[in-house]
């Protein structure tokens, strides 16, 4: 999405997951042929998995090729995820820091935090992250309870409530989270949010997060309920290899998150990442199945 001031805002995965649920109910998610590569080849990659779209519950067939996976874990018990890191892979859990959602048990208790709807997403609104409530719920008992899970990192979605309200007090709310997690040694994966982390690296705080992972630079999503992909944009690609080049300069780790079916763009994004020692992860589904 091309923004007025050349910066692009990724698709909140608590978007995502909501569509993914509506389009699942009404059975609209058509499965596209695959033309080039079987199915369960264009998904495998080596170190990152992504599995925000499915509860693996305790099952390793689907993860056994990844030294990294995310899942949403308050979806899952310790047994579980115990299960999921054998042989020493590493569980992250995606988090939504700058939004709430109304299927979350906490919905109810923070609401009234709320700065606004979240476009054309009904069952998603934006939330003060600036609000000390929020930042100790977060730390205290959201993580805090993930970790007692057992996960090993965050996956953290929607810092983009800094592009949408970009406030100090915002920023700051962001900061506060984060530094609280980072100084109780937990790793931080942030997913998209391009704008608050270019922000970070501008004040010199880029260490409290450990890396990003980057949708659509490579390959973009053309149709999100048929599956349908495309080669990125030449503005928006160079825009996102300036944003990861800076990232890398702080010495950040950085991860893709692409979209194909096609064998030839596959290849090209693992010599890509190769190239510039990226991680990635490779999906021909938008649901990440």
């Amino acid at each position: 999405m091309i923004r007025e001031n050349k910066t692009r805002q990724t698709s909140s995965w608590g978007k995502r997951l909501v569509a993914l649920a509506l389009a699942v109910a009404l059975s609209v998610l058509a499965v596209m042929p695959v033309t080039e590569v079987p199915a369960e080849a264009a998904s495998k990659t080596t170190t990152w998995g992504v599995f925000i779209g499915t509860t693996l519950h305790g099952n390793t067939s689907k993860v056994k090729n990844y030294k990294s996976i995310v899942i949403d874990a308050q979806h899952y018990t310790a047994a579980e995820i115990k299960k999921l890191k054998s042989g020493g892979r590493k569980v992250y859990t995606y988090i939504s820091i700058g939004s709430i959602e109304n299927y979350r048990s906490y919905y109810k208790r923070f609401k009234k935090y709320s700065l606004g709807n979240y476009d054309n997403w009904p069952d998603e609104k934006w939330v003060d992250v600036s609000k000390k409530a929020w930042q100790d719920f977060m730390v205290n008992e959201l993580v805090a309870n993930l970790r007692k899970k057992g996960v090993d990192g965050l996956w953290v979605d929607n810092t983009d409530v800094y592009y949408e309200y970009p406030r100090t007090n915002i920023f700051n709310g962001l900061v506060n989270i984060l530094t609280r997690c980072h100084n109780k040694k937990i790793p931080i994966i942030i997913n998209g949010g391009d704008v608050f982390v270019s922000k970070l690296i501008s004040v010199g705080k880029a260490k409290i997060i450990d890396g990003v992972m980057q949708e659509e630079v490579l390959t973009a999503i053309t149709g999100y309920n048929s599956n349908k992909f495309s080669r990125q944009t030449k503005e928006d690609r160079a825009y996102y290899e300036a944003y990861l080049k800076r990232v890398k300069k702080a010495g950040r780790s950085i991860a893709l998150l692409e979209y194909t079916k096609s064998a030839s763009m596959r290849k090209e994004i693992i010599n890509y990442c190769k190239k510039h020692g990226y991680s990635y992860y490779i999906s021909n589904n938008v649901a990440l199945k």
